[in-house]
């Protein structure tokens, strides 16, 4: 049903879309899914007790395409994908300091062992869908209305370099990602109360100091916004904690970019945006007025900064390290905090462009 839908529109379905369909054929997608394991499918925590938003995104991992019929030229320019990105990371020079390596259509036909017959739009493009989330990439984009992608990665698409079937392809995968997470990924889904992670995030209780003992427990929900929903609910439901944080930011950062029309990122892009004296910011932030106005627009420009240097930076340039669970969900809830600020002036420009 997913893999129909995703020929049909070119985009992943959301749970909405597969819940109405299992319903209306007389199903429940908890009774259903609980069939599965989470090695076929992204978006879905382990544990369902508590079921996704509507608008998240259900996906197949290579293993769940290989499930599905007539995913047969997919699947096989999919791992004609990662031996193209294993071949050219070695001899990467990005044109700026720290770019990651990336692939589009263009480099999947300078490789003569992939058949030509299958380098088709369509075909491109669903090898490219069923890649963003594998774990030899690092994310990608892409635009379903012109059949547009590109694959990020890095040094950990070296293991892939001569994966040419299925098997081999999954066999380095479970090796890379380790047993404790392999075997997780292939028990089925179960549902029992147990808290799991869903784009709307309960904050854990403070660890009280010796001196102060608390009231009581202080249980806080935040919706996420919708944008770093999308880009990093499904990473995070499947243990991807650092990738979500930084994918997280990275949509900051290029929702900064398009908002100010600047080609520049990080800091340098923050200061730009959000007005250093003289020059007026091209951003409005702020919800003060007044007196305090001044004070909250440098204030927000320094959360802006930080946000980069201190949370996107080291993701992008550092040691692929690990994120702790608990610091990931408060820092996707910072990035969502600074997405609905940008909404005031998305609203704003909104507002003018529409007739009084």
């Amino acid at each position: 049903m997913i893999w129909t839908h995703f020929g049909t529109y070119h985009r992943w379905p959301t749970f909405d879309d597969i819940d109405r369909q299992l319903w209306e054929g007389g199903l429940k997608f908890e009774k259903v899914v609980q069939q599965l394991c989470p090695a076929l499918l992204w978006g879905l925590a382990p544990n369902i007790g508590q079921l996704p938003h509507g608008s998240q995104e259900l996906s197949l991992s290579i293993a769940g395409a290989a499930n599905c019929s007539s995913t047969g030229p997919a699947t096989s320019v999919f791992l004609g994908m990662v031996r193209t990105a294993a071949a050219m990371e070695p001899a990467w020079r990005p044109a700026q300091s720290g770019e990651q390596p990336w692939l589009n259509h263009t480099d999947m036909r300078r490789h003569p062992d992939i058949d030509s017959n299958l380098l088709t739009p369509e075909v491109l493009f669903a090898a490219a869908a069923l890649a963003q989330n594998e774990p030899c990439f690092r994310g990608g984009s892409h635009n379903s209305d012109q059949l547009e992608w590109s694959l990020n990665f890095d040094r950990s698409i070296r293991p892939f370099a001569d994966v040419r079937r299925l098997d081999d392809y999954w066999r380095i995968r479970e090796r890379e990602l380790g047993q404790e997470r392999t075997e997780a990924d292939n028990r089925p889904f179960r549902k029992h109360p147990d808290p799991v992670f869903t784009p709307v995030l309960t904050a854990r209780t403070a660890v009280p100091t010796p001196e102060v003992k608390p009231a009581g427990s202080l249980s806080v929900t935040c919706n996420l916004h919708p944008l770093i929903e999308k880009v990093a609910a499904g990473r995070f439901s499947v243990g991807f904690y650092y990738d979500a944080v930084r994918s997280a930011f990275q949509a900051v950062e290029h929702r900064v970019a398009v908002l100010a029309g600047v080609d520049e990122v990080g800091e340098k892009l923050m200061g730009i945006a959000f007005g250093s004296k003289p020059d007026p910011p091209k951003i409005t932030v702020t919800r003060s007025s007044g007196g305090s106005l001044e004070s909250e627009r440098n204030g927000m420009q320094f959360l802006f900064k930080g946000a980069m240097g201190a949370l996107r930076n080291p993701r992008m340039h550092g040691p692929d390290d690990k994120d702790n669970r608990d610091e990931a969900e408060e820092l996707l809830v910072f990035a969502s905090f600074l997405m609905r600020r940008l909404d005031i002036e998305e609203e704003q420009r909104k507002a003018a462009a529409s007739p009084s």
